[in-house]
């Protein structure tokens, strides 16, 4: 996690937990700054001026710190970590990671596929590692797309003051001994659970995979800021294209064509009906045209995690 000096308050924290930002008042990366609070200002002056600042601001201060700040000042409008995030990948050095770790698939618009594959590549990738894979959807489908009746997120939701690697462990359901699945109906789980359920998860598993909901929702986002390689489901159809456009697409994500081709996309998977149908009545790993594009996109992430 990167570690940050947060000058503000509840909601600046809740934020600075959906991005993956951990607070310390030892040398930070960044100094997170709510000028909105009473004296906030004053206890970010303690920090050196030469640690990047991004400040929350009404409008009236920030033209204020526009004109005084400097390149070591950014100014988001809101303490939302969908104005935050993009602020803080700008401040911070792009990091490469060692390995990929945590993979969240999500998509651009509903009915692509997505929970379907993430299954299939929780079983593939369980093959020979661990894997705990995380239903953030709140429909209880990839715990049915795995065999599993995985418990309610409620039961975590209870602890989310202190939330830690072995209450997930305890609510986790296991499909195989390399398996297991968190993450369950009738409801979803907030961004600062989501974000600290997986965290907690990859102390436990090789490999933390979250069937997360679409592109816009803020569980997505938060889940894809904590992962190291995010997988966007996406028809080729003008809206879908258009919702694309407007995300913001890092690097680490692959566009996966569903169904048919798709420009831009890393891989494009097939249409496979007849496979689906076969899956859907067993609940089994999906074979055909279908089964083999997940094997080669499930052998790609396996080389990303080495």
């Amino acid at each position: 996690m990167t570690r940050v000096a947060i000058c503000g308050g509840a909601e600046l924290r809740s934020a600075c937990l959906v991005l993956g930002l951990e607070e310390t008042r030892s040398a930070p990366r960044l100094v997170l700054v709510d000028l909105r609070s009473a004296d906030e200002a004053l206890r970010a002056a303690a920090f050196s001026p030469d640690i990047q600042r991004i400040v929350v601001a009404s409008p009236e201060q920030a033209s204020v710190v526009a004109a005084i700040g400097g390149d070591r000042v950014l100014v988001a409008a809101t303490a939302d970590p969908a104005d935050l995030g993009p602020l803080v990948a700008r401040a911070l050095p792009r990091a490469v990671p060692e390995r990929t770790r945590v993979i969240t698939v999500t998509a651009a618009r509903g009915g692509t596929g997505r929970t379907l594959c993430a299954a299939n590549l929780g079983r593939r990738l369980a093959a020979d590692r661990t894997v705990m894979t995380v239903d953030a959807t709140g429909t209880g489908a990839l715990g049915w797309w795995l065999g599993a009746d995985a418990r309610p997120w409620s039961e975590l939701e209870a602890l989310a003051a202190e939330l830690r690697a072995e209450h997930v462990e305890l609510v986790a359901t296991s499909v195989t001994s390399r398996l297991s699945v968190v993450g369950g109906a009738p409801a979803v789980p907030t961004a600062e659970v989501l974000a600290t359920t997986i965290g907690a998860a990859r102390e436990l598993a090789d490999i933390v995979l979250v069937d997360a909901p679409l592109l816009g929702d803020e569980r997505a986002r938060a889940a894809s800021i904590r992962s190291d390689r995010t997988l966007v489901f996406s028809y080729a159809d003008a809206a879908s294209r258009a919702i694309l456009a407007a995300a913001h697409v890092p690097a680490s994500v692959w566009i996966i064509g569903s169904q048919g081709p798709l420009a831009g996309a890393f891989r494009t998977l097939p249409r496979d009906e007849r496979s689906v149908g076969d899956a859907l009545r067993d609940r089994a790993r999906i074979g055909g045209a279908l089964g083999r594009a997940y094997d080669e996109l499930a052998e790609l992430l396996a080389i990303d995690a080495t």
